[in-house]
């Protein structure tokens, strides 16, 4: 069999002059051009090795970087000394709930920050310390532009000291956004917003390995950055599903107004991802609402499920204060978020379809069963009688 012939060598040489790369090259010719040919190549081999070193010099540099930036952007060890230079000394406060202090802050670099120092509350402590190594785990190893950006940790062994420094969001919490009316967003924004949030709890359901439940998925844990983009936040209670976990009891704690009711009516639940999307669900329902005159929260998911099965959404989105043009991207909301709550976890769907859904790459929607839980609707008349105008 003749040996495979590349063509002459000095083709390959003019290559070499041309184009930079590859660790070794393995030349062959046969015949006379072997030798001809040869004597062609060593006029060029010097620019090419010339070129080459620089080439691998240049890849060399480029992997360095690339990896020392990939050190860089895992969640990075802090002193409490370096918090309070970086703070002020904390003295820019941002906010303040049950489990700890926000307090602004700028790295040397300029980047605006928020630093998350935890309380230590000691008939809570055992909680407080899983909370905190379930945030820098889960955060660790979770990447992605709608999930919030962990630069760090704070922890110190002696004084239980413990904070989370992430990045600053300019528009602070979807929440006040929603119910306080801060900001009057069009609905088109607000429909990517809600777009959003599913992409990056979906990346969390079904892109990282093992899967990561978030737990407590509600717009006081969805922050908005300059340009209203959302990333979801709070990870203290996120569990990741080995697989296994799938199938054992396990305690779950959250927002009781976003949990879905299979952890409403028992302690215990199996680990899944449609827990999140149950509570994804409210969460469009919040949206949905939040152009209302006034807020109600608890009556008007089962408001819109009554409008929807009497034929009655189309006039019901109009009375919420939601524009005619925007009606139908409405009324097609209402029908996901009700999805998202079905009762029986298996009917609900997975968020990647769900963002399918608001992007309008999946048009037929099926149609929602039995949103919520069978005695929800009994339970919300009063409430219901009591708003039926918007």
């Amino acid at each position: 069999m003749e040996p495979l012939n590349y063509g002459k060598l000095n083709d390959a040489a003019t290559f070499l002059g041309d184009h930079s790369g590859g660790s070794e090259v393995l030349l062959k010719a046969k015949g006379k051009d072997a030798t001809t040919d040869s004597k062609k190549v060593h006029s060029h081999s010097g620019n090419a090795v010339t070129m080459m070193d620089k080439f691998y010099a240049g890849v060399c540099n480029s992997i360095t970087s690339s990896l020392s930036q990939l050190e860089n952007d895992k969640p990075q060890l802090y002193s409490r000394e370096q918090l309070k230079e970086f703070t002020k000394d904390f003295s820019q406060p941002l906010g303040s709930g049950g489990f700890g202090d926000v307090y602004k802050g700028q790295f040397p670099d300029g980047l605006f920050i928020a630093v998350k120092v935890l309380k230590n509350i000691q008939r809570d402590e055992k909680v407080m310390e899983e909370q905190f190594v379930a945030e820098v785990v889960t955060m660790g190893r979770a990447y992605h532009c709608n999930l919030i950006k962990l630069h760090g940790y704070c922890y110190e062994a002696n004084t239980k000291f413990k904070a989370l420094v992430y990045d600053y969001m300019e528009n602070g919490s979807f929440d006040t956004i929603l119910f306080e009316k801060k900001l009057d967003i069009p609905w088109a924004k607000l429909h990517n917003i809600a777009k959003e949030i599913a992409q990056g709890i979906s990346y969390l359901h079904e892109s990282c390995k093992p899967q990561i439940i978030h737990h407590d998925i509600k717009p006081a844990n969805v922050l908005l950055d300059s340009n209203l983009s959302p990333k979801v936040i709070d990870f203290g209670l996120a569990k990741v599903n080995n697989g296994e976990s799938q199938f054992e009891q396990t305690k779950i704690k959250g927002s009781r107004d976003y949990m879905a009711p299979e952890v409403n009516q028992s302690k215990q639940v199996k680990l899944s991802c449609k827990l999140d999307v149950y509570s994804f669900g409210k969460v469009l329902f919040d949206i949905l609402g939040s152009k209302r005159n006034h807020i109600d929260k608890s009556g008007f998911p089962g408001q819109v499920w009554e409008k929807y099965k009497t034929n009655q959404l189309d006039k019901f989105i109009l009375e919420c204060g939601i524009k005619e043009e925007d009606k139908e991207n409405a009324k097609r909301l209402a029908i996901i978020a009700l999805l998202c709550c079905e009762h029986n976890p298996q009917a609900r769907p997975m968020l990647s379809n769900v963002v399918k859904m608001l992007e309008g790459e999946i048009k037929q929607l099926n149609t929602p069963v039995v949103p919520f839980y069978p005695d929800y609707y009994s339970s919300e008349s009063s409430s219901m009688s009591d708003s039926r105008d918007c």
